[in-house]
């Protein structure tokens, strides 16, 4: 049955798969149980029940195997959860997410950017436009980016700071 304590842990599947499905992994036994099973077990409807499973599965939570019943022909989907996974992958999310923040940083520490109506571009492209949008006619205006770079910096720490919460486990 899924029960932690651990904030982070249920936040991260709260925000997967929401209160509902919050609703029904609480009610998920140890080992293999069928879709139904979890149904009943939750008082769900099925097909919410099946969006959490799928959703669960995508990210490598929830896995399956089928059984087939020789008489009717009927495949019976037999579902289990690798909670062992769940800390490999809030970190891999996590290291995903610190990638693209810091690529992110360096670009804005590096850069100078103009912006017209419709675009931010960068200093180059701004002065090959003759500082001059093609699309929206405007002139393009030097843009100050140090609040964007501290925002960035705060996020790449929550990010770090949520790491060292997940290896904490």
């Amino acid at each position: 049955m899924f029960e932690t304590n651990k904030f982070i842990v249920r936040e991260y599947f709260r925000k997967m798969i929401g209160e509902e499905g919050m609703k029904i992994m609480e009610n998920v036994p140890e080992g293999e149980i069928t879709d139904e099973g979890i149904a009943k077990l939750s008082d769900t409807k099925l097909t919410a029940v099946r969006k959490v499973l799928y959703t669960l599965y995508e990210n490598r939570i929830a896995e399956y195997r089928t059984e087939r019943d020789d008489t009717s022909g009927w495949i019976t989907y037999l579902w289990h959860f690798n909670y062992d996974n769940i800390k490999k992958i809030m970190g891999d999310e996590a290291d995903g997410m610190l990638t693209g923040l810091q690529s992110q940083l360096e670009d804005e520490r590096k850069g100078v950017f103009y912006q017209c109506g419709c675009q931010r571009i960068s200093f180059e492209e701004a002065a090959a436009k003759d500082f001059r949008c093609d699309e929206c006619n405007s002139n393009f205006e030097y843009v100050d980016n140090q609040d964007l770079i501290s925002e960035l910096e705060e996020e790449i720490e929550e990010i770090e700071q949520w790491k060292r919460e997940i290896k904490k486990g």
